[in-house]
C-alpha cells in the first residue's frame, strides 16, 4: 500500500506560549484530513498516548491514522514540565495499586511503569528524536520526616516491580538538590527530563516513517457508526476505520460524554525564569536531576537546556491565572531556594491533565470498536508512552485483552465531573496548610 505524507513544508505551528515551543527544533505542519481516508485503526489525539500507540500499531502491521485538532503535542503533552517519571502519583505506593486493581493487574501496571523511563529513552534513541533528553535520574525527596520514612518503606516493593531506585539520606538529598528544606527520599535512576513538545513532534514523524498518517488542524466533530466500521468526522473530511481509540485524555470536550464524565480535568500552570548564570547551576540541582517532592501540592523543579529554572503546579481560581501563577511560583521558589537572585518570569503557560478518583489510568470500552484511554494523573511522559506502546499491541492483536496491562472496563461516571475539576484549586489553601504542618514536624 502506498502512503502519501501529510507534511507541509511550513514551519509555522500553533502557539502555546511555552518555553518548549521556543526551544524545540523547527517543525513541519501536518495537513488536515480531506475527503475520505480509510485505515484499520484511528487514534483521536496526537499526544504521547496516541502517537506511541499509533507507532506501535503501525509497526505491528496495521494501517493507522492519527487525527489532531491542532498539531502534534499541542495539548498537555507539549505543555508539561518534561519530567520522565517512572512512577505513579507520589501518594500512590505499590500496596495501594494492589488493593485497587488486585494482584494480577497491579503487578502488570507496576512493571510497565517501572520500565517506562527506559521505554521513553528507547523511543528517543530508535527514532533519533532531538528533544534535549537528559538521563541523570529523577529525585523524589520527602517533604517531612514521615514522608521520608514512607518512601524508604516503599523501596523494597519498588525493587520487586523492577524500578531502578536507591534511597538517599537527607544529607545526600541536600547535596544532590541544594534544597535544604527537603528530606531524604528516592533516586530513580531511569528517570530524566526532555523537551516534551519536541518529543511529541518526533513521535509524529516516527509514525509517518512507519507508514502511518498524521492529520493536523482537524477538530473531530463526531464519531459515528458507519456500517460495520466507525467514521471519525472532521469539517473537511473523515476517517473510516474498524477501530477508534480516543487518546484525547483531558481534551475530550463534548466528543464523548461517557469518557468526559469519567475524568476530572485539572489545569496545571508552569513558569520558566530568565537564564541564570552557571554559578547557580552549581548550587541549585547540581546533580542535574529534576525534583518532585511528596507534598499534596507538589513542588517540582528542573533546569531547562538553556539554563532556566522551570517549576509549576496549581493556582487558585482567578481572573488572570497566568499572572497569579507567575507571582505564586516565584514566591515558592524563594521559600525553597537559598540565595536566589532576582527572578524574572519570561514564560508562563498552562495545560490540562486528566485525573481519576483513584489516580490510576483507565482503558474504557465505550462500544464495540470504540475505546478510550485516559487518566495519566500528571505522569504523562513516561506512563502514556509505555501504555500507548501496549495499546498498539492490543489493537493489532499482538496482545490479548485478558493479558493487557489494564482491565478493560465500562465508563465510571464521576458525579459533577466538570465542577470537580475546580476542587483541587479550591482546596489548594487547605492543602498548602497541611503541607506546612507536615514539614513543621521535622
Amino acid at each position: 500500500m502506498s502512503v502519501t505524507s501529510n507534511l507541509e513544508p511550513n514551519p509555522a505551528a500553533p502557539a502555546s506560549g511555552s518555553l518548549w515551543e521556543a526551544l524545540a527544533p523547527p517543525t513541519v505542519r501536518y495537513r488536515p484530513v480531506a475527503g475520505e481516508v480509510r485505515a484499520d485503526v484511528v487514534f483521536v489525539g496526537a499526544g504521547f498516548l496516541g502517537l506511541t500507540a499509533a507507532l506501535s500499531a503501525a509497526r505491528c502491521g496495521l494501517s493507522v491514522a492519527v487525527i489532531e485538532a491542532a498539531q502534534p503535542g499541542y495539548g498537555a503533552s507539549g505543555r508539561n514540565t518534561g519530567f520522565v517519571v517512572p512512577s505513579l502519583k507520589s501518594g500512590l505506593g505499590p500496596g495501594d495499586v494492589i488493593s485497587r486493581l488486585g494482584e494480577d493487574y497491579a503487578w502488570r501496571l507496576l512493571r510497565l511503569v517501572a520500565q517506562s523511563g527506559r521505554t521513553v529513552s528507547g523511543l528517543i534513541t530508535e527514532n533519533a528524536i532531538d528533544c534535549a533528553a537528559d538521563w541523570r535520574g529523577w529525585l523524589q525527596p520527602g517533604h517531612s520526616h514521615a514522608a521520608e520514612q514512607g518512601l524508604k518503606d516503599r523501596l523494597s516493593l519498588l525493587h520487586e516491580s523492577g524500578v531502578e531506585a536507591a534511597f538517599l539520606s537527607r544529607d545526600e538529598m541536600t547535596a544532590r538538590t541544594g534544597l535544604p528544606t527537603l528530606h531524604g527520599g528516592l533516586d530513580i535512576l531511569s528517570g530524566g527530563q526532555i523537551n516534551p513538545l519536541a518529543y511529541a513532534r518526533g513521535l509524529a514523524a516516527a509514525v509517518e516513517t512507519a507508514g502511518g498518517r498524521v492529520f493536523g488542524d482537524s477538530p473531530v466533530e463526531s464519531v459515528q457508526r458507519c456500517d460495520a466500521d466507525w467514521s471519525v468526522n472532521s469539517s473537511a473530511g473523515r476517517i473510516v476505520a474498524g477501530q477508534v481509540i480516543l487518546t484525547t485524555n483531558a481534551m475530550v470536550g463534548n466528543l464523548c460524554p461517557p469518557l468526559r464524565a469519567s475524568i476530572i480535568p485539572v489545569r496545571v500552570f508552569q513558569i520558566a525564569t530568565q537564564p541564570l548564570s552557571d554559578r547557580y547551576r552549581e548550587t541549585i540541582l547540581p546533580s542535574g536531576a529534576p525534583v518532585t517532592d511528596t507534598r499534596r501540592h507538589t513542588f517540582a523543579l528542573r533546569w531547562s537546556e538553556d539554563g532556566r529554572l522551570v517549576t509549576g503546579g496549581l493556582v487558585s481560581p482567578a481572573l488572570d491565572r497566568l499572572s497569579l501563577a507567575r507571582k505564586t511560583f516565584v514566591e515558592r521558589l524563594r521559600r525553597f531556594i537559598p540565595n536566589l537572585p532576582d527572578i524574572r518570569v519570561e514564560y508562563a503557560w498552562s495545560g490540562q491533565i486528566a485525573a481519576t478518583m483513584d489516580a490510576l489510568p483507565r482503558m474504557i470500552s465505550i462500544a464495540p470498536g470504540l475505546t478510550g484511554v485516559i487518566g495519566c494523573n500528571g505522569r504523562g511522559v513516561a506512563l502514556t508512552s509505555a501504555l500507548g506502546t501496549e495499546v498498539g499491541k492490543l489493537v493489532s492483536g499482538q496482545v490479548n485483552e485478558a493479558d493487557f496491562v489494564l482491565p478493560v472496563t465500562p465508563p465510571r461516571k464521576i458525579p459533577f465531573s466538570r465542577l470537580a475539576g475546580l476542587g483541587p484549586h479550591l482546596w489548594l489553601p487547605w492543602s498548602n496548610t497541611l503541607d506546612r504542618i507536615d514539614a513543621a514536624w521535622r
